[in-house]
């Protein structure tokens, strides 16, 4: 198959989009490596501020009123109030999701996520990608998960299961998984459309096997955040790729197309990060 790029475009997601108001991700990316060195230098210590950032996320319902406070030894208070201007273009439709949101979906941590909380998960996703990515291209097997959201919507998919989980087929030139895959498989990570595989299954047999085993993650930023952190847990090395939007059924009802930035996950797989 001739070698095309897919349509890349600005989209538009129920909560968010890393094209703000521009016609690339590329700034979003500029501005969220920005940011995180300028919290390093604050502590440098990657681990540690991970693990604060997410105590700190889960403080809902408090998170605005850090906003206000100014005082600098507040050191979460502090990266607050200087990720907040530089992220909250990416974040518009945040407010507005929140108040249409049913009653008896408020319970859904993913649906129910602020505006505050998706800057601070932005935030995590960096560090753990820069505290966990030479740790996870070092791993024997390396698999990345990939949402359904990604394929062209235009054509049928031909994606079958192999092992794991389906994998792509590479039978449309418009497919961001066609195009992400083979990203990854010429990096030796093993690309999947996740459907139902069992990751703990899978890492526990390559750990039978004494083989190290890492993941990398594509979705949109709540659910992305959510399995980073599970990994972490399982002590598996994980990274990740946000979705440019959230566009999927669980946000919409419906499938939206929707698309990643292939130039920073080449970026990732290839340690130029």
């Amino acid at each position: 198959m001739r070698s095309v790029s897919p349509e890349y475009s600005p989209v538009n997601g129920k909560t968010y989009s890393l094209f703000g108001k521009s016609d690339s991700t590329s700034g979003y990316y500029e501005e969220i490596r920005m940011l995180a060195d300028k919290i390093l230098v604050l502590n440098p210590d990657r681990r540690d501020l991970i693990d604060n950032i997410r105590k700190f996320s889960s403080k809902k319902r408090t998170l605005k009123k850090y906003l206000e406070i100014k005082d600098s030894s507040n050191l979460m208070a502090g990266i607050l109030n200087l990720i907040d201007p530089h992220l909250k273009k990416y974040t518009e439709n945040t407010d507005e999701h929140l108040r249409t949101l049913p009653f008896s979906k408020l319970w859904d941590r993913r649906l129910a996520t602020t505006r505050e909380q998706y800057h601070l998960y932005m935030l995590e996703i960096e560090l753990t990608n820069r505290l966990l990515v030479s740790e996870f291209l070092k791993a024997d097997k390396k698999i990345a998960l990939m949402p359904y959201c990604l394929q062209d919507f235009s054509v049928k998919c031909k994606s079958e299961k192999n092992a794991f989980d389906y994998q792509c087929k590479h039978c449309s030139a418009k497919c961001f998984q066609n195009h992400a895959s083979t990203i990854l498989n010429t990096n030796h990570i093993e690309p999947y459309i996740w459907m139902g595989g069992d990751m703990k299954q899978l890492a526990k047999y390559t750990a039978m096997e004494r083989r190290s085993f890492g993941v990398l993650g594509i979705a949109c930023i709540p659910e992305l955040t959510w399995g980073m952190r599970n990994c972490c847990k399982n002590n598996i090395p994980v990274v990740g790729i946000p979705l440019n939007a959230n566009r999927c059924v669980r946000w919409f009802g419906e499938f939206f197309p929707n698309s990643i930035d292939l130039t920073e996950l080449e970026r990732l797989v290839t340690s130029k990060s």
